[in-house]
């Protein structure tokens, strides 16, 4: 019975196993590239119309099961850069394919405004930066990630500050009083990136992008010129960068690591005197000898406040994210950690975020995506540049001869300022940000040719600022504890809607229509208080303050409300015309303006496609563009237009209302017109490119204060009077000196330059005594100037500074002033090589701008000759009796002559070569990494800073104390410096 049993089981077993045989079976193979004959990593093989799929692995391999009933449907090869490759199932078992390249799909294509376009059919300027490029640059922000790699676009740390905004111009400044950053637009949505802190920290603001993670950009677009940037209308007149985050795609799920950490360090510090020198210049300064050698040998201090507040500095990062998904559903998703601590105590900034982007085919013509954002930071700041409870400036100024603790182990506040290491260490400044960024599309083919698009995007900017400065520190002291606490939150909603017309016509005439609409909605809430005498210092919060001093509230809600519409018309890919159209209408405008126009066009002749360009085995790329636009810039206050009224005005104890600003309903935003003439070459089959333009760009309306009478009660109002010219010439140079299989070089270079000019005033009248480097606006200068007296070196009788008497009066006054320095450059850009030799690779940029001038101010004070500052060691060259030749002036208590008064003594050469950035890395060989299931593992060392060439002597050229302001332009006093960083990391995939 057993016998039989099992007998029987086991032909039941071999029947069932047969059955299953003839109804199921499995194919496999290689997918390899047509090129190369490299096997291809995460193709999908799918059924046609069905979910039934597989993916090859790191050797191109893959496995299908498929049914009986299978047979006679379509197997789909599919792979992102490849054609489609589709056959008919039999009984074969084995399919070995060879993929083709998608030349048409792998044709460069960029992002423009509300659109994309192949890059050989733009006939606009702009520049794109991607993540190829953004791999090899550890940054703290995205637009730190800009700097020297497009032409035409200046970037400048201002200062080393964590966290602290950057200033932006592309070609040029093109305001006074309006803003002259760029346009934002992450994903198709304007963010917001203006800073929104309530608390002054002089120039080095709070960046609100900062808060976004360069690891999860795809890559970054500038749009430069008129007719590129006309599309964004009324805030378009300073550039537009465009960002695009990274998306999944169909295949294998790819999960990627990357991480970095390393250490800062000040790499120059300013030499001053010490406990010895500085008494022996007191001694000078007062005429007599009150400090004896004996009382300065025995004097117990000689504090190096330098050494007190620099430290080297940690920071890190690191990012993981998930990238893949199906042919109908495909998704990113990462989290990120920033980590900075400033190489001044007190400072340091962290920054959290989490992306997810999904996109979803809900069939051929219906396509439905999101990208949400939510990030969040912490900055500790310190004060900085003109503030007297800084630690900077103040160790700066301190001198050496007074201690920082006492015996009791108690701060000394003994010196003529704060201790700076009490300020560093006790004084808390904190700003956390919250931030949430986001929007969800729908992509509707209408037709084959025909795509409506419509886009609700937000961004949630909520700004929350802590300060309190104990009894520990001296401003802390001074009230019993001092407490501030500053709210600000701002919301931003757009809507779009577009409807695109794509359409190629025998082959020849290609057509591409965009007609959209958007709607913007802006609101801001903010408060503030401020309050002192706490009753400990462990009690922080306003709400243990005694006394409110002060307390203030704010709301605004604006809208804008825009059409517009672009067409592009190519024939044979040789001839390119393009038309755009804006029209914005803003609140922040009255109903004589409130509409405003911005037109462009531009033209593009590709040469290359010409007959008699057919036998030449050199050029490979010849394009002449040519365009002009009209932008605008709205970025100036709220309701200008309006008759305002405001609070305060209280009379014999009861509240009252006075008029605050007087109406103009003619008020409209300023008007640029841009003409850009440009041609790109390629040499050689593209090993060999040059790029180069030519532009000129004219504001036209400028918003400036125009004084009124006094018997009108005020003293301006705002209009549109003033005009300004930026004119200048970009060139990009790519070189690919070595093209072999196991070694690859290449360079880029580019340059650019630029004259900005002040065209008209209002009545011609100059703009005086602006910031510490004493700027002047004047009719026929570049915007900016430095204004000044003359120095024609020190007296050897006096020991003063002879100053020129320009108008020959006899006499020295403020009509001696003249121009003394400009703080434009006369060129700037980058270097960039990228070497890569089988498994290493190296990249090395160099930043420049030359012939700039930097208004020192530090040097004001610390090479001033009077008064209790510390003094640089510069001084011990002064003049000390009748006949010494010398550029130092005596030293004196008393200084009729002004000796540091605003002079070319105080201006400097600020040109300078930085090497910006080296990265050396060695990725890991395949036939290792695949044994421990890694796609690509990638180790490299990399250095910021590393070094910089130049004459200035401060602490650092790359420098403004006023930050991203464009008129305080070029000047340095006491700014935060940047730092040099070494670094190491690592990038993983599986």
């Amino acid at each position: 019975m057993k016998l039989s049993s099992l007998f029987i089981t086991s032909l039941l077993l071999f029947f069932s196993f047969g059955i299953v045989k003839a109804q199921d079976f499995t194919v496999n193979g290689i997918v390899n590239s047509d090129v190369d004959k490299m096997p291809i990593p995460g193709v999908t093989v799918f059924i046609k119309g069905t979910s039934n799929g597989s993916v090859t692995n790191i050797d191109g391999k893959y496995s299908i099961l498929l049914k009986e009933e299978d047979k006679g449907k379509t197997l789909v090869f599919n792979h992102i850069g490849m054609i489609n490759q589709e056959f008919i199932i039999g009984d074969q078992t084995q399919l070995n394919v060879n993929l083709i390249p998608d030349m048409e799909e792998l044709e460069e294509v960029t992002v423009v405004g509300y659109s994309s376009e192949s890059k050989k059919l733009l006939s606009s300027s702009l520049q794109s930066v991607n993540s190829e490029t953004l791999k090899d640059l550890p940054v703290a922000t995205l637009d730190a990630a800009l700097a020297g790699q497009a032409s035409g676009v200046q970037i400048n740390s201002n200062s080393g500050t964590p966290g602290s905004a950057l200033s932006v111009r592309v070609r040029g400044v093109g305001s006074v009083n309006a803003a002259n950053q760029p346009l934002y637009v992450i994903d198709g949505i304007p963010v917001i990136s203006e800073n929104s802190s309530q608390l002054s920290f002089s120039g080095q603001t709070i960046s609100a992008l900062s808060d976004l993670s360069p690891s999860d950009i795809e890559s970054i677009t500038v749009l430069k010129d008129g007719a590129g940037a006309a599309i964004y209308g009324s805030r378009a007149a300073n550039g537009v960068v465009l960002i695009t985050t990274k998306r999944g795609s169909s295949g294998k799920t790819k999960i990627s690591f990357n991480a970095f950490g390393g250490v800062q360090q000040v790499y120059k510090r300013l030499d001053l005197l010490n406990k010895q020198q500085w008494f022996e210049f007191k001694n000078d300064q007062l005429g007599v000898e009150k400090y004896t050698q004996e009382y300065i040998d025995n004097y117990p201090h000689d504090t190096d406040w330098q050494n007190e507040i620099y430290r080297d500095a940690p920071m890190a990062s690191y990012d993981l994210s998930l990238q893949g998904g199906s042919n109908k559903t495909s998704f990113y998703l990462s989290g990120s950690y920033f980590m900075q601590d400033g190489v001044i105590k007190g400072s340091s900034f962290d920054r959290t975020n989490i992306r997810a982007n999904i996109d979803h085919h809900f069939s051929e013509k219906v396509k439905l995506g999101t990208s949400l954002q939510f990030g969040m930071s912490e900055n500790d700041r310190i004060e900085g540049d003109q503030s007297l409870n800084a630690p900077l400036p103040n160790a700066l100024s301190l001198p050496a001869i007074y201690p920082v603790y006492n015996e009791d182990g108690s701060y000394n506040e003994d010196g003529p300022y704060a201790n700076p290491v009490a300020i560093g260490n006790e004084t808390i400044n904190k700003a956390y940000t919250y931030r949430g960024l986001g929007n969800a599309y729908l992509d509707i083919a209408l037709l084959e040719e025909l795509t409506f698009r419509t886009q609700v995007g937000f961004d949630y900017y909520h700004l929350r600022e802590h300060s309190y400065d104990p009894v520990t520190t001296r401003q802390g002291a001074s009230y019993n504890g001092l407490g501030f606490s500053a709210n600000n939150t701002s919301i931003n909603t757009t809507v779009n809607a577009t409807l695109q017309y794509v359409k190629t016509f025998n082959d020849r005439h290609r057509v591409d229509v965009l007609a959209g609409f958007s709607s913007e909605s802006y609101t801001n809430r903010s408060n503030y208080i401020r309050g002192q005498n706490f009753s400990r210092p462990e009690f922080q919060y306003i709400t243990s303050a005694s006394e409110i001093i002060e307390a203030d509230s704010y709301g605004l809600d604006r809208g804008l409300n825009s059409f517009f519409a672009k067409a592009n018309y190519s024939f044979a890919n040789k001839y390119i015309f393009a038309f755009s159209v804006r029209r914005d209408g803003s609140s922040k405008f009255g109903n004589n303006n409130r509409y405003g126009t911005f037109p462009s066009a531009s033209v593009a002749w590709r040469v290359i496609e010409e007959g008699f360009m057919s036998s030449s085995d050199v050029v490979s790329d010849f394009k002449i563009r040519g365009s002009y636009g009209l932008t605008g810039n709205d970025a100036i206050g709220d309701f200008r237009y309006q008759a305002l009224y405001s609070s305060g005005a209280d009379y014999n104890g009861q509240p009252g209302i006075a008029p605050s600003q007087l109406p103009n309903e003619d008020l409209k935003w300023e008007t640029v017109k841009q003409m850009n003439i440009g041609i790109d070459l390629g040499f050689w089959n593209d090993r060999l490119t040059l790029t180069t333009e030519v532009y000129q760009k004219a504001t036209t309306d400028m918003l400036l204060s125009r004084p009124l009478p006094p018997t009108s009660g005020f003293s301006s109002v705002i209009s549109n009077i003033g005009e300004m010219r930026n004119q200048g010439v970009e060139l990009l140079l790519g070189y690919e000196i070595f093209r072999k299989s196991d070694f690859n070089w290449k360079a880029s270079f580019n340059i650019s330059t630029y004259r900005n000019e002040v065209v008209k005033l209002y009545n011609g009248q100059p703009i005086d005594n602006i910031g510490r480097g004493n700027n002047r606006i004047e009719e026929g200068k570049p915007i900016s100037i430095f204004y000044g007296y003359k120095s024609l070196g020190v007296d050897s009788s006096t020991g003063d500074i002879v100053f020129a008497d320009l108008n020959n009066d006899g006499e020295i006054t403020s009509e001696d002033r003249t121009e003394i320095g400009n703080p434009h450059p006369d060129f700037f850009g980058g270097f960039t090589n990228t070497l890569k030799w089988k498994n290493i690779d190296l990249n090395v940029f160099l930043q420049y701008s030359i012939g700039n001038d930097i208004y020192n101010g530090t040097r004001v004070y610390l090479e001033s000759m009077k008064g209790e500052d510390n003094q640089t060691t510069a001084i011990l060259d002064r003049w000390r009796e009748p006949g010494d030749v010398t550029s130092i002036p005596r030293a004196t208590a008393n200084d009729p002559n002004n000796n540091n008064r605003a002079s070319n003594r105080f201006v400097e050469d600020g040109s300078y070569l930085r090497l910006k950035n080296v990265t050396l890395g060695y990725t890991l060989p395949k036939t290792i990494t695949k044994k421990v299931f890694i796609d690509n593992l990638r180790v490299y060392v990399s250095g910021q800073n590393l070094f910089t060439l130049t004459n200035y002597s401060g602490m650092d050229p790359e420098v403004n104390y006023a930050g991203d302001d464009g008129v305080r332009m070029g000047t340095d006093f006491f700014t935060y410096p940047n730092a040099r960083v070494y670094t190491a990391g690592l990038n993983v995939s599986f």
